[in-house]
């Protein structure tokens, strides 16, 4: 444990540092403001962006149990506090779209039940106004998951079933409903997430960043300088070297990270969602990969002074990359899968998601991606160092 003394000196050099304070913990919370401010009107505050409840019209021309779950189970019931469904003839469905007096409306074909019963996909006609917003697109993802998700045989096989009494026909149809919403209902607790709400988490993935790339920029001079020699004349082995310093890093971060949740929580409302745990378990494996993957790099560096240069660069390409100066909403999704494999990507959505209401379990899979990631990055980087200290010294 002699490791431990290290790391409380480099958190106590930080703490005397004003200008690492500043730049740690002030610049972030001033670019927050700025940025969350700036772009309140691309990403809506919370309570503005709730979705309003609107009217659907729904023409059912189908007699079948499919259509019959669809509209009363799902859309009626399931669905109640995002939609009110008011059901039409076809011709006056039409009218209502075309004199603007309905945004949205379908109609159910009259083979909806027998085409999906067949085990081909059913298609249902969408009608609306030139520009009906998101409400469209939740009617269509809702049909659509409807469709995709039945569960075909075991429903054809329990309706084939002869049904005696009315009290088992009415439970055999609850069960149905049951099966069949399992998979079509929406989650509700999804929550929309504000520009105050991202910002705070990409600035926040950012500036740990830049923490990190400084710390480990500061282990390079070390190495170039006395000091290292005179931490390796205490019988100071490079392994708990490295173990304190990598220890260090994480408490500055985890505080860096305290302040700016603290702190963008009282000056602006910010909502890190329920699981603070899952936030402070996400900063450790960010900061583990990151630390990885700066010892990686700079195992292939020779000077603290190349590294803190390419080290600088890297954080502004990553940043970019990774969200944090421009939206993810804005990228196509297969961007926001390849930024995964960035560290401050990973974090930046992991961060995103717990404040959308994601339970600590469904996190787990990011965090410890993260973890395993950094150990990779950070065994390579090892191995070489060790080959090149081995080879110096021989």
């Amino acid at each position: 444990m002699v490791f431990w003394w290290l790391a409380l000196k480099d958190l106590l050099t930080v703490v005397r540092d004003k200008k690492a304070l500043l730049t740690l913990i002030l610049m972030p919370l001033l670019l927050i403001a700025i940025l969350g401010s700036a772009f309140s009107d691309m990403l809506k505050e919370s309570e503005d962006s709730t979705i309003q409840k609107f009217s659907l019209g729904v023409v059912n021309l189908d007699k079948g149990q499919f259509s019959k779950v669809l509209t009363t189970e799902v859309l009626e019931k399931q669905l109640s506090k995002q939609m009110n469904v008011i059901y039409f003839q076809e011709e006056e469905l039409s009218e209502k779209i075309n004199d603007r007096k309905l945004d949205v409306g379908i109609v159910i074909e009259s083979d909806f039940t027998s085409t999906l019963m067949s085990g081909n996909p059913a298609k249902i006609k969408l009608l609306t106004v030139p520009d009906p917003g998101i409400k469209s697109t939740i009617v269509t993802s809702v049909i659509e998951q409807f469709s995709q998700s039945l569960p075909v045989e075991a429903v054809a096989a329990s309706l084939a079933e002869p049904v005696v009494g009315n009290q088992d026909s009415l439970s055999q149809e609850k069960q149905i409903n049951q099966t069949l919403l399992k998979e079509s209902a929406i989650d509700a607790k999804t929550k929309p997430v504000s520009s105050f709400q991202y910002y705070a988490a990409a600035m926040s993935v950012m500036f740990l960043l830049m923490t990190v790339v400084q710390g480990v920029s500061t282990m390079f001079l070390e190495k170039e300088q006395e000091v290292y020699k005179r931490l390796m004349l205490t019988h100071l082995t490079y392994n708990n070297y490295l173990a304190g310093k990598m220890l260090g890093l994480i408490v500055i971060c985890l505080v860096q990270s305290a302040i700016i949740i603290g702190g963008t929580s009282l000056l602006f409302g910010v909502d890190w969602g329920k699981s603070q745990f899952g936030i402070m378990l996400m900063t450790i494996a960010f900061v583990i990969n990151a630390c990885g993957l700066g010892v990686m790099a700079g195992s292939f560096i020779k000077t603290e002074k190349s590294f803190s240069v390419a080290g600088s660069l890297a954080t502004q390409i990553m940043a970019a990359l990774g969200g944090s100066m421009v939206p993810l909403y804005v990228f196509p999704e297969w961007v926001n899968l390849v930024t995964k494999i960035l560290p401050n990507g990973l974090a930046l959505q992991t961060y995103l998601d717990f404040m959308s209401g994601t339970r600590l379990v469904d996190a787990l899979p990011a965090i410890g991606g993260s973890i395993g990631l950094g150990i990779i990055f950070f065994a390579i980087g090892l191995i070489r160092l060790s080959r090149e200290r081995g080879g110096h010294y021989a």
